[in-house]
C-alpha cells in the first residue's frame, strides 16, 4: 500500500484479525528492540551522547536523521510506509484559517506553544548545535535551510503519533508493527508487552509496558539521562504484542492509546472519537482571576492551601462536576466579613461565582457558545488546506476518528457540552464536584 503523504488521507493502516483469536493469544511473537528506532539505534547515536542530548529531543533528531539517508538508513523499509511527510493531520501542520477552528478548545494554546519550542530547540541543538560539532554528519546547508525545519517537523510529527515506551533505558521509540494497530479507548484487544528486559510477557499488568507514547509533538526538550547511560547500553530484548480479549475472524484489532480526552488525541495523533467519554475541559487559573478578582483569588487561594502558580487550571470533568478545589477556593473568596465558615458549594453565591467563570469559558469560543453537541456537530465544514483535508468521500479513518476539519469540530462540540452541563448545574441544578484532576 502506498503510504505516501499524498494518498494518506485515503488510505489508513489498519489490522484484522484473519482467524478467531483468543485472549492471551501471541498476535505478534518477536519485534526485537534493536529494529526499533530510538536515539540509541540510531547511526547518529554517537553524536546524540556527545552532545548529552534525550528524551524527546533525540528521538525527534534520530528520526530526522535516519530519513535523510534513504536507502542508506536501516529503517528505508519501514519509511516507505509512514506518510513522506510525516503526520499531516496533526495541528502543528495545520494552515491558519484551518487552526482558526480550534478557537476556544484547550488544544489552540497547546499549539501555539509547539510552534515556539520546537524552533527553539531545533535551533539550539541541531543548528547551533549538531551543525557546528558535526557538519560531516550533519550538513549544514540542509539543515540550515527552512525545509530543514520542516524536515523536523515532520519527524517530530511521526515521533509523536507512533513513538512507544520500549523500557526505562530506551524510553522511546518507533516499532514496526505495533504502530499499525489503530486506537480505540475502552475497546482494547491487544497490548504490547516487553518494554523492561526484566519483565517478561507473562508478567502482571504493573509491569507490562510497550504503551504508546503518551508525550506531545510539542514536547521535544531534552531530558536528564538515566542512572544506566542508554548509549552504553547493549541492545537486547524484544517486544511482544498479546491479545487482551477474544476477537473474531474479520474484526478490526485496536491497541488503546490510555484513556485521553479529544483535544490530547488531536494534539499527539491527529484524530478524535466522536462518542469519547472521558472529554475533560480545563478552567485556566487567570479566567477565575478575571471572574472574582485576582486579589480575591490569591487571598483565597492561599487561606485554603492552593499555590495558583503551581495549580495552572482546573479541571471540569466529562460529567460537568467540577474540581473540588475550585469550589473551595469560591466559597472561601465568597466568605462574607465576619463570617467563620466558607459558605457550601450549594450556596447561591458559590453558584453564581463559578457560572460566572463558566461563562468567561464559554464566551472563548465566539459564536453562540451554548448550543448543545448535535447541533454543534451538524456545523461541520470542510478545510482542504495541506493536510486537513477529511477522508476521501466523507468515510471516516481506520479505528472511525475523526480528522481534520471535523475533528476541531467534534473537539469543540464535546468542551461546549461538558461546560454547558457544569453552567446547567450551576444555574439550578444539583451541583456536583468533580473530585481530584485526573491526569493528563
Amino acid at each position: 500500500m502506498d503510504g505516501s503523504s499524498a494518498n494518506q488521507n485515503r488510505y489508513h493502516y489498519a489490522v484484522f484479525a484473519r482467524r478467531d483469536i483468543a485472549d492471551g493469544d501471541v498476535v505478534v511473537r518477536s519485534i526485537p528492540k534493536r529494529a526499533c528506532l530510538s536515539a540509541r539505534t540510531s547511526s547518529c547515536a554517537p553524536q546524540l551522547r556527545a552532545e548529552r542530548l534525550g528524551g524527546g529531543l533525540a528521538l525527534n533528531i534520530a528520526i530526522m536523521h535516519e530519513r535523510s539517508l534513504g536507502e542508506l538508513s536501516a529503517w528505508h523499509g519501514y519509511f516507505a510506509v509512514l506518510p513522506d511527510r510525516g503526520e499531516r493531520t496533526l495541528p502543528m501542520f495545520w494552515p491558519e484559517r484551518a487552526l482558526r477552528a480550534l478557537r476556544g478548545t484547550e488544544l489552540a494554546a497547546h499549539v501555539a506553544a509547539d510552534a515556539v519550542s520546537l524552533r527553539e530547540d531545533y535551533d539550539e541543538h541541531v543548528v547551533e548545535g549538531l551543525c557546528v560539532s558535526f557538519p560531516e554528519v550533519f550538513d549544514p546547508g540542509r539543515y540550515r535551510s527552512a525545509r530543514g525545519f520542516e524536515l523536523y517537523l515532520e519527524a517530530a510529527s511521526l515521533a509523536a503519533s507512533r513513538a512507544f515506551f520500549i523500557g526505562d533505558v530506551f524510553g522511546e521509540a518507533l516499532v514496526p508493527v505495533a504502530d499499525a494497530f489503530n486506537h480505540r479507548t475502552d475497546a482494547e484487544s491487544v497490548r504490547v508487552f516487553g518494554a523492561d528486559a526484566e519483565a517478561s510477557a507473562e508478567d502482571s499488568d504493573e509491569e507490562e509496558s510497550g504503551d504508546r507514547s503518551s508525550r506531545s509533538s510539542g514536547d521535544a526538550s531534552s531530558a536528564s539521562l538515566p542512572s544506566i547511560d542508554p548509549y552504553d547500553a547493549p541492545v537486547t530484548g524484544a517486544l511482544e504484542i498479546h491479545a487482551r480479549g477474544a476477537t473474531r475472524a474479520g474484526d478490526e484489532l485496536f491497541n488503546t492509546f490510555g484513556r485521553q480526552n479529544d483535544a490530547s488525541l488531536l494534539h499527539k495523533y491527529g484524530f478524535c472519537e466522536r462518542d469519547n467519554a472521558h472529554c475533560t475541559v480545563g478552567l485556566d487559573v487567570k479566567l477565575v482571576e478575571r471572574a472574582i478578582g485576582a486579589d480575591a483569588a490569591r487571598t483565597a487561594a492561599e487561606a485554603v492551601g492552593l499555590d495558583l502558580d503551581e495549580e495552572g487550571y482546573f479541571e471540569v470533568a466529562p460529567d460537568g462536576g467540577v474540581e473540588d478545589a475550585l469550589l473551595a477556593l469560591l466559597a472561601r473568596a465568597r466568605r462574607r466579613e465576619g463570617e467563620e465558615d466558607d459558605p457550601t458549594s450549594e450556596s447561591p453565591e458559590v453558584r453564581a461565582a463559578l457560572a460566572d467563570v463558566l461563562r468567561l469559558r464559554l464566551e472563548a469560543y465566539g459564536g453562540d457558545a451554548r448550543l448543545d453537541r448535535g447541533a454543534q456537530a451538524e456545523r461541520t465544514t470542510d478545510h482542504t488546506d495541506g493536510g486537513v483535508a477529511r477522508a476521501a468521500g466523507g468515510r471516516a479513518p481506520a479505528g472511525g476518528g475523526a480528522t481534520g476539519a471535523e475533528a476541531a469540530e467534534t473537539l469543540r462540540a464535546a468542551e461546549m457540552a461538558v461546560l454547558a452541563a457544569a453552567l446547567r448545574a450551576a444555574e439550578g441544578e444539583t451541583l456536583t464536584g468533580g473530585g481530584k484532576r485526573r491526569k493528563r
